[in-house]
């Protein structure tokens, strides 16, 4: 019997899992140096990423919602900031039909 297992890179940084949203925030594990994970919480304020509360376990990010593609692009360095619900109303006026 043969198994295969998937290799994943662990350059420090890289997103594991998220953005989710839990506890009124949004939160998401990074991956370390030493290969191990750190949860991070977003602050809306800085528009930053920072090391989360130690209360915050990984099984609740695991098993928190996904985070919409649309508003996890905003949580990311060097997205666009969103344009609103009038931007998505005027991109279907435009399409083509």
């Amino acid at each position: 019997m043969k198994a295969q297992m998937m290799h994943v890179d662990t350059i420090p940084g890289r997103v594991l899992v998220g953005p989710k949203r839990l506890k009124g925030g949004f939160v998401r594990i990074v991956s370390q140096r030493n290969g191990s994970g750190l949860i991070e919480r977003y602050d809306q304020v800085s528009g930053a990423w920072h090391p989360a509360p130690q209360a915050i376990s990984f099984g609740e990010v695991w098993s928190a919602p996904d985070v919409p593609k649309i508003v996890g692009a905003d949580l990311n360095p060097g997205s666009a900031p969103d344009p609103g619900p009038e931007a998505a109303k005027l991109k279907q006026q435009k399409r083509p039909r």
